[in-house]
């Protein structure tokens, strides 16, 4: 009788020892979060790579591990960390966006990282960092046009995406499309009332030399931002 009822206790207790495994993991994953969102980034990072000790193809915890590396400096680790996240899973966007980071912070690879990032944009869609980034790269290699369609794509997930209009304002002033950009904050607009897109149509009527556009601009800038306004009031009072 005993040597039937044994290997059900083993089975059992082999069960039970897994699941237990998983559970540490993830619980060790969770404390990461919480370590990180308090700012601990040396502990989190710890608790992350506890949850990669129990298990080995946790791939969130790889890249949450790595984006901490990062932000301390430490690309080597971050790089490791994100390539080992593709490995086990290649199709996580946040890792292939944070190899197209690496290549741009730390290599200032802007090739490398539009190539990574662009992977990041095929598998998720309706992530506005990484269409910002990919307008950023476009910016720094004088691609204006490139950088203007990916910046318009991040404005389209979410209007008030203040770097978005960052890059967008940039790459329509180093272009010198100052018309095409009026036309564009205004669909932008249409949608919600953004500050940042009076501010940068206000700046684009004075370089067409439309100060009664500028000045139209600034008095529905200065109901929403009184200090925003006032920097392109400073425009165009100095406007001749």
């Amino acid at each position: 009788m005993m040597s039937r009822i044994l290997p059900v206790i083993i089975c059992f207790f082999c069960f039970t020892a897994a699941d237990a495994q998983i559970k540490t993991a993830s619980f060790y994953y969770k404390s990461g979060l919480q370590l990180r969102d308090q700012n601990k980034f040396p502990e989190a990072i710890a608790a992350f790579n506890n949850a990669i000790k129990l298990n080995k193809k946790f791939d969130s915890a790889y890249v949450q591990a790595a984006d901490l590396y990062s932000k301390s400096g430490n690309w080597d680790a971050a790089f490791f960390n994100y390539k080992k996240a593709v490995s086990i899973n290649p199709k996580f966007s946040n890792a292939f966006a944070g190899m197209g980071k690496f290549y741009r912070d730390s290599k200032q690879n802007l090739d490398s990282s539009l190539y990574f990032y662009q992977r990041a944009a095929g598998l998720d869609t309706t992530n506005k960092e990484t269409f910002y980034s990919i307008a950023w790269c476009f910016n720094a290699k004088k691609e204006y046009d490139s950088a203007i369609s990916y910046a318009v794509k991040s404005l389209a997930i979410d209007n008030k995406y203040r770097p978005g209009y960052g890059e967008l304002g940039h790459a329509y002033n180093a272009s010198k499309k100052y018309a095409d950009a009026i036309v564009q904050f205004k669909k932008n607009l249409a949608i919600s009332v953004v500050d940042v897109a009076y501010l940068y149509s206000g700046y684009c009527y004075l370089e067409l030399n439309n100060k009664e556009g500028a000045l139209e601009q600034y008095e529905a800038l200065n109901k929403i931002n009184e200090k925003m306004a006032g920097a392109l009031k400073r425009k165009i009072d100095a406007f001749k």
